[in-house]
């Protein structure tokens, strides 16, 4: 099984980082072609979830424009930490990552399988808030 992926400078698209009866997970833009690639030779290699990535396509009403965005559940051992002072607390849309993620196999009652998980993010910038604005 491959161990780990490893993405460098990725926007966040979304991030709930807490449980709100959903789990746990942050969704990031991977409109790019190489984060595509890296990401499906990832999941093919290890068999998650069947082998497949999961990628969802979200058109901007607005602007029309189309993002591929995939998603990386977050497990109570993931490990946050961030340039400067940010923390956690800073990410959400626009907010850039590196991040790492493994495979886990499962055997429980839902079934039997290989998913994944966020092992590591590292912020690199917090998403704008209105304090952002604020300060400018």
């Amino acid at each position: 099984m491959e161990k780990t992926l490893e993405l460098k400078n990725v926007k966040v698209i979304f991030a709930d980082i807490k449980d709100r009866g959903y789990g746990r997970n942050i969704v990031i833009d991977a409109t790019d072609s190489s984060i595509q690639s890296a990401i499906s030779q990832w999941v093919e290699d290890n068999k998650i979830n069947g082998g497949e990535a999961k990628f969802k396509d979200y058109t901007n009403e607005k602007t029309g424009e189309t993002t591929k965005q995939y998603s990386f559940k977050i497990s109570e051992y993931t490990q946050f930490e961030g340039k400067d002072d940010l923390t956690e607390n800073n990410l959400g849309r626009g907010a850039i990552i590196n991040l790492a993620a493994a495979p886990f196999e499962y055997n429980n009652k839902f079934g039997t399988g290989v998913s994944a998980s966020l092992k590591a993010v590292y912020i690199k910038q917090g998403s704008k808030s209105i304090m952002d604005s604020l300060r400018d």
